[in-house]
């Protein structure tokens, strides 16, 4: 007799945070990655353990983490708030459970505090979730392999239209949770050293205020080679990301994450592609799971639900995070200061 097929054991997830992230990018995801389940859902709003009822009715609501680890989950999700994150990590470090983690890992001036034990430090994912979008790796691939030369400069911009981010709360507007510069300028710094293959040496931080209070920030990034990468970040009326990066040999480009890539030579005319542009992007407009950040997002919770599974280390992991925190408090220190600032590296 053939044995039959294998029953995946379902892994018991808790999220905490039920959210815009949560609810119109998690739960998607995890609805379409087999052998997971959200059996507790945790948010201090009424309004939200609400959303949260009529979403998944299977999982218990819970005011707070520590009502949610009575569930007994096997790892947890974190789509909270900046400011939230330095307990909630230590609250889920001590009870030993792996953690996927919004960025940033914590706020300016926080990792000292944070918890890290060996065996805390092996449990943590941060979600830098540009790493899985394809077309960047891709980007990343043609950089590590020469196709453009060496790298001389890079130019990432994201513009993020604010206000369908502030439906459930506001704390994109709050100084306490960071603002722009750690909301955007965390993911920035984490994702255009991924892409170059290689660690800043120094950030030069601007902060100005256009519609909110410190609502754009620039950082150049400074490279041992005197390659340069400037990152243009804003809260804004509308939702916009682009990214080039010019080598000795040529330039790779992506007009929007959603559309085709270019790779255009030097010295030869440049040819935008719009019609492969728009073929792309409409493919994508209408299979919205396979635009970047529904794509990223899942594939990033699949790789976290992998790791746990197999008892993998976790990438980007915990070396990522504290590079990037190092990072975004050297960033923070130059927008205060007005100067550049060097980089530590990670030890």
């Amino acid at each position: 007799m053939r044995p039959g097929p294998t029953r995946l054991v379902m892994l018991r997830l808790g999220l905490v945070g039920f959210g815009r992230l949560a609810r119109s990018y998690y739960l998607p995801a995890l609805r379409r990655l087999p052998g997971a389940a959200l059996v507790a859902i945790a948010d201090p709003l009424d309004a939200s353990r609400a959303a949260a009822a009529a979403a998944v009715p299977a999982a218990a609501l819970c005011h707070g983490l520590d009502d949610l680890l009575a569930h007994r989950p096997e790892a947890l999700l974190v789509a909270t708030p900046p400011s939230t994150h330095l307990a909630l990590w230590n609250a889920a470090a001590t009870a030993g459970l792996p953690v996927f983690l919004e960025k940033p890992f914590v706020l300016a001036g926080e990792l000292p505090r944070a918890a890290d034990a060996a065996a805390a430090r092996a449990r943590l994912m941060v979600n830098f979730n540009r790493h899985f979008w394809p077309p960047y790796r891709r980007v990343r691939a043609l950089v590590a392999g020469q196709s453009v030369g060496r790298p001389v400069s890079a130019e990432f911009a994201l513009h993020v239209d604010l206000l369908p981010w502030c439906t459930v709360t506001r704390h994109r507007l709050s100084s306490d949770d960071g603002g722009v510069l750690h909301d955007l300028g965390s993911q920035a710094l984490a994702f255009v050293p991924w892409l170059l293959g290689a660690a800043p040496r120094t950030v030069e931080t601007t902060i100005s205020s256009e519609r909110w209070p410190e609502d754009h920030a620039t950082l150049r990034l400074g490279f041992a080679d005197g390659s340069v990468a400037v990152c243009n970040l804003a809260y804004d009326t509308r939702t916009y990301e682009r990214l080039s990066v010019t080598g000795t040999r040529g330039r790779v480009r992506l007009e929007d994450p959603n559309m085709a890539l270019h790779c255009d030579r030097l010295g030869a005319r440049e040819r935008r592609g719009r019609l492969r542009d728009l073929a792309v992007y409409g493919y994508r407009g209408l299979r919205r799971s396979h635009s970047m950040a529904r794509y990223s997002i899942h594939a990033a919770l699949a790789a976290f639900v992998d790791a746990v599974r197999r008892r993998e280390p976790f990438v980007p992991g915990w070396d990522a995070a504290v590079a990037n925190m190092r990072a975004l408090d050297a960033a923070n220190r130059s927008a205060r200061t007005h100067a550049p600032v060097a980089l530590e590296a990670v030890s």
